[in-house]
């Protein structure tokens, strides 16, 4: 990398993340001049010099109103591809959610494998890396690009939460289905470590098919034990209610929801629901616009903005200017 501190820009739905990273590494945000066409068509550029420079795009490949995933991905690819016309010497894309990474294998006949087709758009941009943080299955998402990829992982964060709160009572890191294992495991063994204690572990059966949801059984022993449900995305919320349903029906004391990316694309059925004692998320997406009620004490959102932050620092050599910052 060059010695020069990279150029950080966002697109305006991730200006308000990125202004926190910056904030971290010590750095400014770059200007974007952006317009829209009166029929939907955008256009975007950056207004500082990037010629010969490190460039790092941030952008947040989540809906939200006005804005589906299709309008993000499109503005990031036409984004990108005009910095590498304009010369910089290396661009690097920052999507703490990276969409369709779930949809990463054929699960029916002629099935497309879309999270492959991303990294075939981000690469024809000339994207030369691309960091985000807990894809739903990263073995998957590593095969699928051939531009570097740095993942990020929240379990570390998220065991600091519990470790604040934790008063010695016996818990045990339940995923809510079978192909989250690998992934509460990840988080069973961090946590494990932090506390210098043994973590029990449980999972809890799900089975999809066309959509609808079967399966329920519940994998280990959690009676009497403080359960924390791990996964990576809230969406619905209907897996991690149903895996509720299921240690509470185990006789667990008292049960936690921690995911990465809180979506909720649909009510807050999780956040409403009596069996959890608390809902944990990051800040990967921003979270959404909740009753008074439903905040107080029972829904809580981790900053991740600082270990981006510190990916970055390492990444392109500046130490000094965090430590300041910070």
């Amino acid at each position: 990398m060059a010695d020069e501190a990279p150029l950080l820009l966002a697109l305006h739905e991730s200006h308000a993340f990125a202004t926190r990273v910056a904030r971290h590494l010590a750095l400014p945000l770059g200007a974007l001049a952006e317009h829209r066409y009166e029929d939907g068509e955008y256009k975007c550029r950056p207004l500082d010099p990037v010629s010969g420079r490190n460039v790092v795009v941030f952008s947040g490949l989540y809906p939200e109103p006005g804005l589906s995933v299709h309008d993000k991905l499109c503005r990031m690819l036409f984004l990108c591809a005009a910095i590498k016309d304009a010369g910089a010497r290396h661009l690097q894309v920052v999507c703490p959610y990276l969409c369709y990474t779930r949809k990463e294998r054929r699960t029916q006949a002629q099935d497309p494998v879309i999270t492959r087709y991303i990294a075939t758009m981000m690469e024809a941009s000339r994207i030369d890396s691309l960091m985000t943080m807990d894809v739903h299955d990263q073995a998957a998402f590593d095969n699928a690009f051939r531009i570097p990829t740095q993942h990020l992982e929240s379990a570390p964060i998220f065991a600091e939460q519990v470790i604040r709160w934790h008063q010695g009572e016996s818990i045990v890191v339940t995923s809510p289905d079978l192909g989250g294992i690998k992934r509460a495991e990840r988080f069973r063994q961090i946590l494990e470590g932090r506390l210098g204690h043994w973590i029990g572990h449980a999972c809890v059966e799900k089975y999809r098919r066309d959509e609808a949801l079967s399966g329920g059984m519940l994998i280990g022993k959690v009676e009497g034990c403080t359960v924390i449900l791990f996964d990576d995305l809230i969406s619905t919320g209907t897996t991690l209610l149903r895996a509720a349903e299921a240690c509470h029906a185990g006789g667990a004391r008292e049960i936690y929801a921690m995911a990465t990316h809180g979506l909720f694309t649909a009510s807050n059925i999780l956040l409403e629901s009596p069996l959890l004692k608390k809902v944990v998320i990051s800040d990967s997406v921003p979270p959404p616009t909740l009753e008074p009620s439903l905040k107080t004490g029972h829904f809580e959102v981790l900053d991740i903005s600082e270990s981006i932050a510190l990916a970055l620092a390492t990444q392109y050599g500046l130490g000094g200017q965090r430590d300041a910052a910070i």
